[in-house]
């Protein structure tokens, strides 16, 4: 292990940055160069997906012991998602494909899997949904898989990897979900969904199903619309993330003490384990006084659980596995300002696959021979944006005008004097997500340029717990938007943010907070743009009337408020309702293929503006999504060009680059 220390400290301190010039809007726009990254079984090859445009887009198995790649045409009109070794000579790869589904009369995004056998490409193509369960490594010809029924039911099925002829193995049609022990075998079940009513069972100690807990949910919220009723129940235990190795304990997450009725602050999730062996509770073993702690990482060779991750400011990991805890602390020693991320591992642990981001690299793979104490760089993720170009990023603290503390992450030009610079407030999309410590392309983008870019973490935002996205219910335009700014005062007081110098860029919810910065609070920007954001509340609902069965409308009901009940109070904070309130300089950018938020609502804005003798631009990015992994380099240029050109001529940075 110190060899394999020397040698990292090495290749950090060997990299040491000189001044280049500053990446291209093409160069931003370049798809992720390496990504997906698996070492197969045995250590001896690597898959993972390449390419800088959706044409060149290929699956490259590389020899870590010699001779040539292999490369496996992603397809030209492709969105290649995953791919990893399901043995020393297959691997399982996932394309994301928008088709009509006739159930719900819409077109909808979904996963296509595929195995291939890397060596003459023979392609067997797996049932929608299709999950793999198991690698056998004394198996070379198949591998268990999972396949859900609509009904609730689940089917595991032994997959042939060169036939797409599967057998059944076993079939469950009463709703159970199912946990494997280290043998690949189901060892545990419980029942997800089946009322307010929740059962564990085991085979352990007995062999044989033996239930161990029961329990029923609590109501915490019950919410009427439409004549539909949403209650939203929480129960102790409501499922189970993994066992150990041994197959004893069983992880899981919950917002409670681990007991009903006893909340955890904030409602935020925290790990417990259920002894089987004892039939007790034990916890919580991992809690955050900030975030909701539930990533469960699993070994794949075992499917033991061995650590969890979870994102405050920082990212945070906790490995309960000696080996892998040993390895991860001392790489963070040498990483210290970059997420480090053990993503891909051989039979014997003796190869492992890491990936490094944030900080001074826009992303990297590293190899490690655990034995022979060496260290490989694989490559950079994006290869165009070097070290020089990367902006530091800072986590900011701030007070909310009502007390509520909240932080963001603000990123500052590189080499800069962070005095009175221009900026970028960048709210996210969700709104019930957030925004993480590491790479955010469209920050260091506009960092580059010579913005200080601020990314407030409002309340709604998700990630935080339950009572911190509650406290965003019923008020977008509201609290919502005031959160914003509240962090931006901050910056301006403290003389890096040029209050003159504001400009509000978002998407999706950030769009609908760049219009709201543009009508509820026009005085405070110098400039907006909205992308992809909801310009009025009614329409959208409108929209949103019967999609996904009528779920959609009501989970929208329950976050913006009754619109039906208070159509004044929703046309209030619905900024094309207000249109002649704006004095900024304006830009609508919109995709015409969004499903998530329809290309009408740019329209529909357009329309207002004009009604109102208001300028404005609108750029419609044709053919483009809502979502940006699948946006074509196209998608990304347009957007990207326009950005930077809006932003240049309404709030030039100090230089260009």
């Amino acid at each position: 292990m110190k060899r394999i220390l020397a040698i990292i400290a090495g290749l950090v301190l060997g990299s040491a940055a000189h001044a280049q010039p500053v990446p291209s809007v093409d160069d931003y726009a370049a798809l992720t160069n390496m990504t997906s990254v698996s070492i197969s079984p045995n250590g001896e090859r690597i898959v993972f997906i390449a390419g800088e445009t959706r044409e060149d887009r290929n699956i490259i198995v590389a020899s870590l012991v010699g001779g040539a790649p292999i490369v496996i045409d992603g397809g030209d009109d492709q969105i290649v998602t995953g791919t990893r070794w399901v043995s020393n000579e297959h691997i399982y790869v996932t394309y994301s494909e928008r088709r009509r589904i006739a159930a719900l009369a819409e077109r909808v995004d979904v996963p296509r899997p595929f195995i291939i056998r890397v060596d003459d490409q023979n392609v067997v193509e797996l049932l929608l949904n299709t999950r793999i369960a198991d690698i056998d490594m004394d198996d070379e010809d198949s591998v268990l898989v999972t396949v859900p029924f609509t009904s609730g039911g689940v089917a595991f099925q032994r997959q042939p990897l060169d036939s797409a002829r599967a057998r059944q193995v076993f079939r469950s049609d009463e709703g159970y979900n199912y946990v494997l022990n280290a043998e690949g075998e189901p060892f545990v079940r419980y029942t997800g969904g089946r009322g307010d009513t929740f059962e564990l069972w085991t085979k352990y100690g007995t062999g044989n199903w033996h239930r161990v807990h029961t329990e029923r949910f609590e109501l915490k919220r019950e919410f009427q619309f439409a004549g539909r009723t949403t209650r939203d129940w929480v129960g102790v235990i409501e499922s189970i993330a993994g066992l150990d190795s041994t197959g004893r304990y069983g992880y899981f997450s919950s917002e409670t003490m681990g007991e009903r009725g006893v909340e955890t602050p904030g409602r935020r999730r925290a790990v417990f384990r259920y002894d089987f062996q004892e039939e007790v509770i034990e916890g919580p073993l991992v809690s955050s006084d900030i975030s909701d702690v539930n990533n469960f990482m699993t070994d794949w060779r075992t499917h033991a659980v061995i650590g969890v991750s979870w994102d405050e400011e920082r990212r945070h990991v906790e490995y309960f596995d000696p080996e892998f805890r040993e390895l991860y602390e001392q790489l963070v020693g040498f990483f210290p300002d970059s997420n480090v991320n053990i993503v891909s591992w051989d039979s014997e642990f003796r190869k492992v696959v890491i990936n490094i981001s944030g900080g001074h690299t826009s992303g990297a793979y590293y190899l490690i021979d655990r034995v022979a104490g060496d260290v490989t760089l694989l490559a950079a993720s994006r290869p165009r944006i070097p070290e020089a170009a990367m902006a530091p990023v800072e986590i900011i603290h701030y007070t909310a005008q009502d007390g509520l503390e909240l932080f963001g992450y603000l990123t500052l030009p590189p080499g800069r004097n962070a005095r009175d610079l221009p900026a970028v407030l960048l709210p996210h999309g969700g709104p019930e997500a957030r925004d993480f410590y590491g790479v955010d392309p469209w920050a260091q983008f506009l960092a580059a340029r010579g913005y200080a870019v601020f990314q407030p973490q409002f309340r709604g935002s998700g990630g935080f717990g339950v009572e911190f996205a509650e406290r965003g219910y019923g008020h977008w335009g509201e609290e919502m938007q005031t959160d914003l700014w509240d962090g931006m005062q901050v910056l301006v007081d403290q003389g890096t943010v040029d209050p003159d110098r504001v400009c509000i860029f978002g998407w999706s919810y950030g769009g609908y907070a760049a219009f709201a910065g543009a009508t509820l609070t026009p005085d405070l920007y110098r400039c907006v743009i909205a992308g992809a954001g909801v310009s009025d509340i009614l329409t959208m609902m409108e929209y949103e009337r019967g999609r996904l069965g009528g779920d959609s409308q009501a989970y929208w009901a329950r976050n913006i408020g009754d619109w039906r009940r208070d159509p004044a109070h929703t046309r209030e904070i619905s900024p094309a309702q207000q249109v002649d309130r704006i004095t900024a300089p304006l830009m609508i950018i919109h995709g015409t293929d969004d499903l998530i938020v329809p290309f009408s609502q740019a329209e529909y804005m357009a329309r207002a503006l004009d009604a109102a003798g208001r300028p404005y631009e609108m750029v419609a990015i044709q053919d483009g999504p809502h979502q940006s992994y699948r946006m074509t380099v196209d998608n990304q240029r347009e957007l990207y060009a326009n950005l930077e050109r809006f932003l240049f001529q309404h709030n030039p940075p100090d230089s260009r680059p």
